[in-house]
């Protein structure tokens, strides 16, 4: 498969997903260091390694069928599963980007998005320089349109998983 056909897919599942996330109400990421990364270390590195997407259903080695189900009996409560095997699948057919191009500076996406963004109107800002995030980026480090794009998405479905809604109010 292609990089532009992976991107186009992600980018798809995304905005399919986004809104489920939205909905949920717990961060996801928290949730996932609480419950799992004991075992299973970070979730993007565990979804890339061990999980693959086919026919947009979310699939581990073991577990092919139902991978929700395992889910349901495999530490989180009813509720959390969507939002979990949600973000497992983005990751899963996700290339590494965040952590290979900008964790030496930003270290991990979802602290990142938590410690540095608000979410105003539905447009990602950055809380120090109160300004969108798309605007910032199309003038950081020399990025591609293509890159703030890919960018942006990631940003966007990272601070539906944190509920960032719910931690600019506090």
């Amino acid at each position: 498969m292609t990089s532009n056909i992976k991107v186009t897919l992600v980018l798809l599942v995304t905005f399919l997903i986004a809104p489920l996330v939205l909905a949920s109400g717990p961060d996801i990421h928290a949730l996932w260091d609480d419950r799992c990364v004991s075992c299973h270390g970070h979730a993007g590195e565990f979804a890339r390694k061990f999980l693959t997407v086919s026919n947009a259903e979310l699939q581990g080695r073991h577990h092919v069928h139902d991978l929700r189900l395992f889910l349901q009996n495999h530490y989180l409560a009813g509720h959390s599963v969507e939002p979990v095997y949600n973000m497992l699948r983005a990751q899963a057919g996700n290339d590494p980007r965040f952590t290979n191009e900008c964790s030496r500076c930003h270290n991990r996406a979802a602290d990142f998005v938590r410690d540095s963004f608000i979410l105003r109107d539905g447009v990602l800002y950055s809380r120090q320089l109160d300004m969108p995030i798309r605007e910032f980026l199309n003038g950081h480090r020399k990025l591609q349109q293509q890159d703030v794009d890919y960018f942006m998405q990631q940003l966007m479905r990272i601070a539906n998983e944190v509920d960032l809604n719910n931690t600019n109010s506090k």
